[in-house]
């Protein structure tokens, strides 16, 4: 038997005792194969993880703090996810983080929160559809339901944007639980500057940043119609590619070329009834107005925080190097950045067999 305690997921919230301190709660597994029947308590029964909780003066204090209350010791190695408050992000997260970024067993591959709500509630969750919040949120982004490229929204992804120069890291921004599920609510993205949060965009906004960052993955969007007020119609959005090309020198404010090539299938809607050639184009034109839209109302929520988390800056850094003063200077200048955004729409009818061609 190995006297170990597996931590599933940790969350960190402000200390309620103290002004700077934090509280640390911890995911623990419950080693059910070690415990005869009768044995489990009234608050535990039938669960298979349970959330302790201390105060410290930091991460590190509180979690040696929980250590020492217990008779296994802590083990990181499976830990899934990692739940901090928002208003401690506000401080910074590096002082959280860097343990377990130094640490031998933690994966890096962890997923990272920030949370609207106390990030202990997030720990006590139960899914309906998995018995551990911290395997249910493995399964969501493994499966790629949320980003292509899931790395972005992890501890190493975070590390990772965080010591390159030109571009900032997030993280997933969540909220209260969905009621029907008992799940953490996804919101959209944390944005940071540096180590510290500086603001968040919302599902909607948190699509333009997917599309110019190649991080949508093959999912189903439903779009306004052009003519019937209050009606939507949807599309099997197949793929979407952008490029981005930057110009900038110091002193003037940066331009930015960007192309986003989407494909689909039109499925259906209140809008959808003739299926001809006329019909697809009207379509097609307002899937193009609405994408710039989005990747516009991105854009300036981020130059409105003086964070560039698209990595405008990184192509600086690497094509124009003589002009990189910076990751300060770059953020000043990414307010005034002046952005030229065209979109490349190309749909199909799902029901047609053909392909209808537009001229």
């Amino acid at each position: 038997m190995q006297k170990r305690t597996v931590i599933l997921m940790i969350g960190i919230d402000p200390a309620e005792n103290t002004k700077y301190g934090v509280r640390v709660s911890l995911q623990l597994a419950r080693p059910q194969s070690f415990r005869s029947a009768g044995t489990d308590s009234p608050d535990t029964e039938g669960k298979r993880a349970v959330v302790v909780s201390q105060e410290g003066e930091d991460a590190a204090d509180a979690i040696r703090k929980i250590q020492l209350s217990t008779d296994r010791r802590l083990f990181f190695g499976h830990t899934r996810a990692i739940v901090i408050h928002q208003q401690l992000a506000k401080r910074g997260v590096m002082d959280m983080i860097n343990p377990l970024l130094q640490s031998r067993t933690t994966s890096r591959e962890t997923w990272l929160f920030v949370s609207q709500t106390p990030a202990r509630d997030v720990l006590e969750y139960t899914p309906a559809l998995d018995a551990i919040p911290s395997t249910y949120l493995s399964n969501f982004f493994e499966n790629r339901l949320l980003l292509k490229h899931s790395y972005e929204a992890t501890l190493g992804g975070f590390h990772q944007r965080l010591t390159t120069p030109g571009i900032q890291p997030v993280a997933v921004w969540i909220g209260a639980a969905d009621k029907n599920l008992s799940a953490p609510r996804i919101h959209g993205f944390a944005m940071f500057r540096g180590d510290r949060f500086a603001g968040a965009l919302d599902q909607e906004q948190s699509l333009g940043w997917m599309f110019v960052t190649n991080q949508f993955p093959k999912s189903i969007l439903a779009f306004d119609c052009p003519h019937h007020q209050g009606g939507r119609f949807t599309v099997d959005v197949t793929s979407v590619k952008s490029r981005m090309r930057v110009r900038y020198e110091p002193g003037r404010p940066p331009q930015a070329n960007i192309t986003v090539r989407l494909r689909g299938w039109i499925q259906g809607g209140i809008c959808v009834q003739h299926a001809d050639r006329a019909e697809l184009s009207e379509l097609t034109r307002q899937v193009k107005t609405q994408v710039e839209e989005l990747v516009n109302t991105s854009l300036k929520q981020c130059e409105a925080a003086d964070t560039d988390i698209f990595g405008m800056g990184r192509d600086v850094y690497r094509f124009s190097n003589e002009d990189w003063l910076g990751d300060d200077a770059w953020n000043h200048a990414f307010a005034r950045m002046n952005t030229n955004v065209k979109v490349d729409v190309r749909l199909q009818f799902l029901q047609s067999y053909t392909r209808i061609q537009l001229g």
